[in-house]
């Protein structure tokens, strides 16, 4: 298995966590994989993808169905709560994935966050000839390290503008919530955004796909993976209970809760299974 994370050019960061690019070598026949690896289902290859806040999907010589969708080009998923398989048909799996920063999808490519929640689109049904354009750059160009710049150079294209007043106001209430570690309620964050309770709803379908409570919860539930993966890379002991109390979450059960739902696995099996296979909870096997 080849997996490969790479950042995007500094501006860009608060709109694009990363680039992760991952390859499974051969095909089953030639892998042969364990009868009771659950990574593989009747000799198709699955990898799970954990809830974000919206993410394209590239493929490059492969077919896979996602969520019931089937195509072997880009692939846009909106913003979700529940952890998506993709499902290779043949067991071989080349792709990249472009996972965004809150808002960063919408900012940068001008969708409506709120059509796209919960769905799964191709690019070619969505129409639009920027993602298009994008698709062909992964299929053309083999180097993870060549296409990351042709897909900065795309984006810094794209920029939104200094003055976007909305982008700037969602930025603060982010920010709060990070802050307040989640324990923040939704007339706090209208207020920091200077917004009543239902212009702010609307900010956030628009801008990030869910409803606030939602984004709390999601958010919380990131900000936990990354204080896993920060403390198992510098080799010290994880303790879930400080982790779920560090951010918010009433006890242990309150945090094994959430991972199930959002996980589909507990914060001990999340522990044990996504450090030693890859350096990102992004990605992981189940």
């Amino acid at each position: 298995m080849y997996f490969q994370i790479l950042q995007p050019a500094e501006a860009l960061r608060p709109y694009i966590t990363r680039y992760v690019f991952v390859r499974a070598e051969g095909s089953t026949d030639t892998m042969a994989p364990p009868a009771n690896d659950p990574r593989f289902v009747n000799g198709r290859h699955v990898q799970p993808l954990l809830p974000n806040y919206g993410s394209l999907v590239f493929q490059r010589n492969v077919t896979a169905e996602i969520s019931g969708i089937v195509s072997d080009g880009l692939v846009l998923l909106g913003a979700n709560q529940t952890t998506i398989g993709i499902t290779t048909l043949s067991g071989w799996y080349e792709g990249m994935m472009l996972d965004f920063e809150p808002g960063g999808m919408h900012a940068l490519l001008r969708i409506d966050l709120q059509q796209l929640s919960g769905k799964v689109l191709t690019a070619r049904i969505y129409g639009d000839e920027g993602l298009l354009q994008l698709d062909r750059i992964f299929k053309s160009t083999p180097l993870a390290e060549d296409i990351v710049p042709l897909m900065d150079a795309f984006f810094l294209g794209h920029l939104p503008r200094k003055d976007d007043a909305v982008y700037a106001r969602l930025r603060k209430v982010i920010a709060a919530c990070d802050e307040a570690k989640g324990n923040i309620s939704a007339a706090g964050m209208a207020s920091v955004a200077c917004l009543g309770e239902r212009q702010l709803l609307r900010v956030f379908r628009t801008y990030v796909g869910i409803p606030p409570k939602q984004f709390i919860r999601l958010r919380r539930f990131h900000r936990a993976i990354q204080n896993m993966q920060r403390t198992a890379a510098n080799g010290k002991p994880i303790d879930l209970m400080a982790i779920a109390l560090q951010h918010g979450y009433y006890d242990l059960s309150h945090m094994a809760l959430e991972f199930q739902q959002m996980g589909c696995v507990s914060p001990s099996h999340f522990r044990m299974l996504g450090i030693p296979l890859t350096p990102d909870f992004s990605v992981f096997f189940a």
